[in-house]
């Protein structure tokens, strides 16, 4: 069941975070991008968002990532999902440039906020997950 988790978080690069302070939780659909560890997926944003001000407060997040990305046109199978729980993970400013370098190359649609002054990368480690597979079947573990 790793294999098929890692294979959807390799295959996709949208994900939804979710964060959470004061009892209010936060959504934001999101651009990530993983490295070698397929523990750790690295997300662009702003010091001044909501969900970034939410992280410094709380750090446990949940983060769902699911195959309609590559779906295209085709409705036949499946849709699965993916629901982990994480942990933020402040980088060190080395590890932020070359995840930059990274999401730049990778995602050219995100230059505006990458060139932004207040840009901000970060890690999520993700601990455990529930994956879905259609409406039906369900598996849940640790990584």
């Amino acid at each position: 069941m790793l294999a098929k988790v890692a294979t959807i978080l390799r295959e996709n690069t949208l994900g939804v975070l979710c964060t959470e302070s004061n009892g209010n939780p936060h959504c934001s659909l999101m651009t990530y991008i993983m490295m070698d560890d397929l523990n750790v997926l690295y997300i662009v944003s702003t010091l001044e968002s909501r969900k970034y001000k939410n992280l410094l407060v709380n750090p446990r997040v949940s983060v769902l990532v699911d195959t309609r990305q590559n779906r295209g046109t085709n409705t036949a199978g499946n849709i699965v999902s993916i629901t982990f729980e994480g942990l933020f993970q402040p980088l060190a400013d080395s590890e932020t440039q070359m995840i930059q370098t990274h999401l730049a190359l990778a995602h050219p649609e995100l230059n505006d906020i990458l060139n932004n002054p207040d840009c901000v990368i970060f890690g999520i480690h993700l601990k455990s997950f529930l994956l879905l597979d259609g409406p039906v079947d369900s598996y849940q573990g640790d990584l």
